[in-house]
């Protein structure tokens, strides 16, 4: 499925800009009715066409549906930070959708047997295809539908990642850390049942026969995704306030990002401040079963606690890679740009399953934890040297008991300037444009 996800990427994304996200979205709903249709049958070849499809439908799902969400966002007029929400509460409510299924999956498996589940994932699909059919519009990725070929899109796509370096190194950095999480589900399952072995029976995760319980483990994985969801806006004040510039006034200081006279605007420091520390502590985590005595009593459960916090981790890092890829892909192509660099993804997870059966998992976890430093170090680098002394100087004046004050005042009113007139009379979506150079005095205050 991956490889032949790999192979079919870069053609898909041009293939969906072409015939437009409303039909791509039917279109995956279909091939996924089919798939699961297949596989209730116990026929090895239908379970191999089943998985080559799979790994198509799996780009169109990664693409068709964000970059219609995007385009149609922003042609409805809609301001950008509702976009964030909209991307966070998708992360909530897929990992939701996962904790349900897993409930909905054991009632029709010991309802219909094992066929039960497939059953029950056409139904579903079913009523997505509805869905997208009764209540969505058509957008492409061009303003005049069919006017590009697809041979068009892909070479469009292709300068538009070589000419770009901050999009080529968000889809490498990116491919690293799907691929690293979509790898973690292959290797979570045997890391436990070998730690389990030397884990005491009352270890909290193990069932009564010893094995880790699987089904209520996945369950944990989900809930603490949902919970990294919802604290991804706290946290995400936390760090606007560490990177905003100390000197404005009030009215300023909760603008994320800053339009510089002869340089436009200046990156979202916020958003990948706090992306590179999470994926920092995700390499941290990655790197524990590593570390781990294989027959340490302990590890099962210091493991269990680790690959929980990374979830929760996940959770704050899914919705702010979909608001980088908002701010720096372009609109008109975002599913070929998106499509093409999940060549990477593909690659990564395809080569990081194959070396699980010829390297011991430890080892795999070690490569992993590589991996997402790599991530933080390429994400950190996009950060503009502007927004670095804004930190530093941010970080060498801060006052604890203060911080925190900030903090809690900014949690609470944050509603309240989001919708009331800022205290120079502009709205909130006011963009200024000055020389960060220049002290804001009073005198500048009042004159704005």
């Amino acid at each position: 499925g991956f490889v032949s996800g790999a192979i079919t990427s870069p053609f898909i994304g041009p293939f969906v800009d072409k015939i437009g996200r409303k039909n791509s979205a039917m279109l995956y709903c279909a091939l996924e009715m089919f798939i699961n249709w297949l596989e209730q049958f116990p026929y090895f070849y239908g379970l191999i066409a089943s998985r080559v499809i799979g790994g198509i439908t799996t780009n169109l799902l990664f693409s068709v549906f964000e970059s219609w969400l995007v385009t149609e966002h922003r042609r409805r007029g809609y301001t950008e930070d509702k976009l964030e929400t909209i991307l966070r509460d998708s992360v909530i409510l897929s990992n939701l959708a996962a904790i349900a299924s897993g409930f909905l999956a054991e009632f029709l498996a010991v309802k219909f047997g094992a066929v039960g589940p497939f059953e029950g994932a056409v139904m579903c699909t079913a009523v997505a295809l509805l869905l997208v059919m009764s209540m969505w519009r058509e957008n492409y990725g061009s303003d005049v539908p069919g006017v590009k070929s697809v041979r068009g899109y892909m070479a469009g796509a292709f300068k538009t990642i070589v000419d770009d370096t901050n999009i080529s190194r968000i889809g490498l950095i990116q491919g690293l850390t799907e691929g690293s999480l979509q790898t973690f589900v292959f290797l979570w399952s045997p890391a436990l049942a070998r730690f389990a072995a030397s884990a005491p029976s009352t270890a909290v995760g193990l069932d009564s026969n010893g094995e880790p319980a699987y089904g209520l483990i996945f369950g944990a994985f989900m809930a603490c995704g949902v919970a990294g969801g919802l604290s991804e806006p706290y946290v995400r004040k936390i760090a606007t306030y560490l990177v905003r510039d100390h000197d404005r006034r009030a009215g300023f200081r909760r603008r994320d990002t800053v339009i510089i006279e002869g340089e436009g605007e200046v990156k979202p420091a916020a958003v990948e401040f706090m992306t590179t520390a999470v994926y920092v502590g995700c390499a941290c985590l990655l790197l524990i079963p590593y570390l781990l005595p294989a027959d340490g009593t302990y590890s099962f459960t210091v493991s269990l606690v680790a690959f929980l916090v990374y979830e929760f981790m996940v959770g704050l890092y899914m919705p702010c890679e979909g608001v980088i890829r908002s701010i720096y892909m372009p609109t008109s192509s975002v599913c070929s740009v998106m499509t093409m660099l999940r060549v990477i993804v593909n690659i990564a997870v395809a080569l990081g399953v194959i070396s699980t059966n010829y390297v011991p998992f430890t080892t795999a976890f070690a490569a992993l934890s590589t991996l997402m430093l790599i991530s933080a170090g390429m994400q950190v680098s996009m950060v503009d040297t502007k927004e670095w002394s804004n930190f530093v100087r941010r970080i060498s004046s801060l006052h604890f008991p203060s911080f925190v004050e900030d903090v809690k005042q900014g949690l609470v009113d944050s509603s309240i300037t989001e919708s009331a007139p800022s205290p120079l009379g502009l709205s909130p979506d006011t963009s200024m444009n000055f020389d960060t150079d220049e002290a804001f005095s009073e005198d500048t205050v009042a004159s704005y």
